[in-house]
């Protein structure tokens, strides 16, 4: 028998497919605490997308616990900041963690021997634009890779720009063998609709080049450590992790235990034929499935109750 939408489960067989469900509230009663995404879930970039506040409400009338977990080259505060701004309240939700904390958190206290063995000196390949992620790490920003001794990825210029601008930078980076550390995994995101080069875009070219990445966030193991403590609830299969990307929001939460919970407007919505909130037609649904070899849990048109 198929697990009821109720019932938590981190997978789905490869030859089932998972449940299209309305809303939220049909599998809301299954799990005790939820990973949120933030980007393709609660907010396009510019508003927050209808029916999240409400959503949120009832869950929180319901008890469950909510941490936040988003994939952005930014401090935790920065996040909350946005989503009060945007009408998600502060009561909405327990904790926020970030990639760009993570990696903050990892350049400031330099817990293992690979952050140890790092300098004190990095190019940011987003100059300006993430300004502020980097102070109290002991991290100084400088701009020529001769002076550097490691590269971070917090993203693009612009989102709008080609990956070919930053081919001479990595060039100059990889001649001098700096590692680098990637503050978002996202390759793109969706703002106000269209899509946006993110730094994993560029630390995927890194790689390609040859240079050595490191990652902070989805679906990494670091960022997951540090939200299941702040989530605070042992038994992981009690965990629904919901996201709009395959590759990161699901594929981490399979890897650690929860359930998943796919928003189909989101990022993978061009390739669904839809916008946020239409239902997607369940064949492409399977084949997009097919083309990550990953099911989530359960999927939703959008975060709504």
């Amino acid at each position: 028998m198929s697990a009821s939408p109720t019932q938590p489960a981190a997978a789905q067989p490869a030859d089932r497919q998972p449940p299209l469900l309305s809303g939220v509230a049909e599998i809301a009663a299954g799990y005790d605490g939820y990973i949120l995404d933030v980007w393709g879930v609660l907010y396009d970039g510019g508003a927050a997308y209808p029916g999240v506040a409400e959503c949120l409400t009832q869950l929180k009338k319901a008890g469950k616990r909510i941490v936040v977990l988003s994939n952005a080259p930014r401090r935790a505060q920065v996040v909350v900041d946005r989503l009060t701004n945007l009408g998600i309240g502060r009561h909405l939700y327990d904790e926020v963690h970030t990639s760009g904390e993570e990696a903050f958190l990892s350049l400031r206290d330099r817990t293992d021997e690979f952050h140890r063995s790092l300098g004190r000196t990095c190019v940011d390949t987003g100059g300006d634009r993430f300004l502020g992620l980097l102070d109290g790490s002991g991290v100084e920003v400088v701009g020529d890779p001769a002076e550097a001794s490691f590269v971070i990825a917090t993203g693009p210029l612009e989102g709008t720009d080609p990956i070919e601008r930053y081919d001479d930078l990595l060039s100059r980076c990889l001649e001098r063998g700096l590692p680098m550390l990637c503050a978002n995994p996202d390759l793109e995101v969706l703002d106000k609709g269209d899509r946006h080069l993110c730094a994993g875009s560029i630390g995927a070219r890194y790689a390609q080049m040859g240079g050595f990445v490191h990652y902070y966030g989805k679906p990494h193991e670091a960022v997951y450590a540090t939200c299941l403590r702040l989530m605070n609830i042992e038994d992981r299969s009690r965990i629904l992790a919901v996201g709009d990307n395959l590759e990161t929001d699901v594929k981490g939460g399979r890897a650690h235990g929860t359930g998943t919970l796919l928003v189909a407007g989101g990022i993978h919505c061009d390739r669904l034929e839809i916008t946020m909130g239409d239902r997607p037609d369940p064949q492409r649904l399977a084949a997009l499935y097919g083309e990550y070899g990953l099911t989530p849990t359960a999927t939703v048109p959008a975060f709504t109750w």
